[in-house]
């Protein structure tokens, strides 16, 4: 009987793991839903602060806006955000990682500068089906950061 449950335990292992190899990375499907959620789309959700290992309290965010992503070579992405400066809609790209666990996203940013003359941020988002979450952290003060979560929304 440990034998037969051993050998089932294990076929249903490859077999979910054969599933998620065929949504993994380089994933063209995958890939391409990836880019439309986040095409022209607003980011709307709550973030809290993260300090000395304690979560504040929760807020309401104004919301990012995404003009797009972009893929570059292998795992290299650009993140086009608009931003208003002096009364501008202007684009403004971040450089990004994006691996794929399944058909779900987490974005990389490491050491990125948020604009001219202001500290470099690092985070980790996770994108899945219209919804976001994850962590940022000043790159030079791991205890300036916070939490982010939210869902996707697309200007129709």
């Amino acid at each position: 009987m440990i034998k037969k449950t051993r050998l089932y335990l294990s076929l249903l292992a490859l077999t979910i793991a054969a599933g998620v190899s065929a949504l993994a990375q380089g994933d063209d499907n995958v890939e391409a839903k990836f880019i439309a959620m986040l095409k022209n789309a607003t980011l709307s959700g709550t973030w809290a602060p993260v300090q000395k290992a304690q979560l504040g309290e929760s807020r309401a965010d104004e919301g990012y806006r995404i003009a797009r992503v972009e893929k570059r070579d292998g795992d290299n992405w650009v993140l086009v955000s608009l931003v208003n400066h002096q009364g501008k809609e202007i684009e403004y790209p971040f450089p990004a990682v994006v691996k794929f666990a399944g058909d779900t996203a987490v974005l990389i940013l490491n050491n990125v500068r948020a604009g001219q003359g202001t500290a470099n941020w690092s985070a980790r988002v996770l994108f899945h089906e219209n919804v976001y979450a994850g962590s940022w952290w000043e790159t030079a003060n791991r205890d300036h950061g916070g939490t982010i979560a939210g869902t996707i929304t697309q200007a129709r």
